[in-house]
C-alpha cells in the first residue's frame, strides 16, 4: 500500500512538472510577445513590461478595446497590451501628469473612451490582464488625450520627448498614440539616496549638504549640520569653503571669513583650482571674479595644470579662443598621466576651432 502510495505521489509530482513545462511552451507560442523597455529619467529608471497584440486588420479603438466599457456602474477597463498584467515600475518617486506617485511597481490599465483615455495605476500588479481589477486598489489615475498617429502594427511603448527631468511614455497600436508625461526631481531623489547610504564620505556629506538647500534654500541650519559632519570626518578646502558660503548665508560675516581664510589654506587639488574658481562663473554670473582668482593662482603657480584648464574654460566663455587654446595648452603640456588624453583632447580640439 506504501509503495502504491509513493509511486501515485511521484507521478502526481512529474505531472505536475510536465503541465508546467507545457504551460511554459504554450506562452513562449503565444501571437503576443513579451517585451520590456526602460528608460532613466534624470537617476529614476522606468520600467515597462508588456505583451504585444498585433493588429491584424482588426478595428482596434473602439472594436476589440471598447469605448465606455461600464457594464452595471462598474468599469471595465483594458489591460493596456494582452496576457499578464502591464506594469510599470519605478526606482523613486514619480509625477504622472503632474499628480504624485510613490515608487514601486503597479499593474497598469487604460479606460478607454472616444477622446480620452484614464491611465491606472494599481497597487496590484499581478493579476491576469484587468479580468479581476478593482477600482479600491487604484493608486492613482490621470487623463490623456489620444492622438492619429502612423500605421503601428503591433502594441509598442515609447518613451519620447526626453528632458533631464521628464519624459512622455507614449503607447502606439493601429493608428492611435496616447501617452503620460513622466516628471521627477534629480535633486530630491539623489538626496534620499544619499541619506540612507550606511557608511557616508565626505563626499556624501558635502552633496547632502548642497542638495539640502538647492531642493529648500530655507534649510541652511540643517545644511550646515551634514557640512560638520563631514568636518568630523575630515578638514578639507571643499567641505570648509561651503560651511563659509551657508555661514554667508545666514548673516554670520565675521565666522563665514574665518572659514574662508581656513579652506583658502586647506586649498589644493580640483576643488580648489578648477571648482572654485569656476564656480562664480557658472553659478553666480560673476566672470570678473573667476578672472582674478585665476589670475592669482596662476601668479603663484604658472605651471600648475588644473588652474591653466580652468583659466580655458573662463577663455572660452569670454569668446577669446586664442587664449582659451593657450591655456589648455598650458594644461597639456603639465598634466600629469591620468590626465594627459583630457587635457590633449581639450588642446587639440580648441586648436583645431582657432585654425578654422
Amino acid at each position: 500500500m506504501k509503495l502504491k502510495l509513493k509511486l501515485f505521489s511521484l507521478c502526481f509530482a512529474l505531472t505536475g512538472v510536465w503541465i508546467s513545462h507545457a504551460q511554459d511552451m504554450l506562452v513562449a507560442t503565444k501571437v503576443s510577445q513579451r517585451a520590456s523597455i526602460t528608460q532613466r529619467i534624470g537617476t529614476t529608471d522606468v520600467t515597462v513590461v508588456y505583451h504585444s497584440p498585433y493588429a491584424k486588420q482588426r478595428t482596434i479603438f473602439g472594436g476589440i478595446v471598447p469605448y465606455d466599457f461600464v457594464v452595471d456602474g462598474v468599469e471595465y477597463p483594458w489591460r493596456a497590451g494582452s496576457n499578464q498584467n502591464t506594469t510599470v515600475e519605478f526606482t523613486h518617486d514619480v509625477k504622472i501628469q503632474g499628480q504624485p506617485l510613490a515608487k514601486g511597481k503597479y499593474g497598469l490599465h487604460i479606460f478607454v473612451k472616444e477622446n480620452e483615455w484614464v491611465f491606472i495605476f494599481s497597487k496590484n500588479s499581478e493579476n491576469w490582464g484587468s479580468f479581476s481589477y478593482k477600482k479600491e486598489e487604484d493608486a492613482l489615475r490621470v487623463t490623456a488625450t489620444p492622438s492619429i498617429s502612423p500605421y503601428q502594427e503591433n502594441l509598442r511603448y515609447e518613451f519620447n520627448d526626453l528632458q533631464p527631468q521628464s519624459a512622455h511614455l507614449e503607447l502606439k497600436w493601429s493608428t492611435v498614440s496616447c501617452g503620460v508625461e513622466i516628471s521627477v526631481d534629480v535633486n530630491a531623489n539623489v538626496l534620499a539616496d544619499l541619506k540612507v547610504k550606511e557608511e557616508k564620505t565626505v563626499d556624501d556629506y558635502v552633496k547632502i549638504a548642497q542638495l539640502t538647500v538647492a531642493v529648500d534654500p530655507s534649510k541652511v541650519a540643517e545644511a550646515l549640520s551634514y557640512v560638520d559632519k563631514s568636518l568630523e570626518i575630515g578638514a578639507e578646502f571643499r567641505n570648509t569653503m561651503l560651511k563659509s558660503q551657508l555661514l554667508a548665508q545666514q548673516g554670520k560675516n565675521a565666522e563665514s571669513k574665518k572659514y574662508e581664510d581656513q579652506a583658502l589654506s586647506l586649498g589644493k587639488g580640483f576643488p580648489y583650482f578648477y571648482y572654485y574658481p569656476l564656480s562664480f562663473m557658472l553659478l553666480e554670473g560673476d566672470m570678473q571674479k573667476t578672472y582674478e582668482l585665476l589670475s592669482e593662482m596662476l601668479q603663484k603657480e604658472p605651471n600648475n595644470w588644473i588652474a591653466n584648464l580652468a583659466m580655458g574654460e573662463y577663455y572660452i566663455k569670454a569668446k577669446d579662443q586664442e587664449k582659451a587654446t593657450f591655456h589648455f595648452g598650458k594644461a597639456y603640456e603639465y598634466a600629469g598621466e591620468r590626465s594627459k588624453n583630457y587635457t590633449r583632447y581639450m588642446y587639440l580640439s580648441n586648436k583645431l576651432i582657432l585654425e578654422q
